[in-house]
């Protein structure tokens, strides 16, 4: 069973997914909440994080910047855990492809489009 991170900024959806990783049965999810003084490396590192999901959006604490600092962090402090990030293409192309170029880029283990259907999304990331 894979350790899960889940740090998405809109409530709902954050809930959503950490039930449907639940369910999958191959996931034991955390939610991190995005928080000013939150140190999202800090809390992948207690929590043995395998992967890290991370939404992109417009929103303040899910800018396409502050993500890609939170990733390099990560990065550097649990080398082994996977960095993904998940966007809306629709709503925000020029994120997605901004996303894109983070992955093309060596940053970013792997994106996925809010649009994917939930079977797709876990086994993609039971694939990691």
């Amino acid at each position: 069973m894979k350790n899960i991170v889940v740090c998405i900024g809109n409530g709902l959806l954050s809930e959503a997914i950490i039930k449907m990783l639940q369910n999958s049965g191959e996931f034991k999810p955390f939610r991190v909440l995005i928080q000013k003084k939150s140190n999202i490396a800090n809390d992948c590192e207690a929590l043995s994080a395998d992967i890290l999901l991370l939404d992109v959006s417009y929103a303040s604490g899910t800018t396409m910047e502050t993500r890609l600092k939170e990733v390099k962090q990560v990065r550097e402090k649990i080398p082994p855990c996977k960095l993904v990030m998940l966007c809306d293409e629709n709503s925000a192309p020029d994120i997605a492809r901004e996303v894109a170029n983070a992955k093309k880029d060596g940053l970013i283990d792997a994106f996925f489009y809010s649009s994917v259907t939930e079977k797709y999304l876990t086994a993609a990331l039971a694939s990691l």
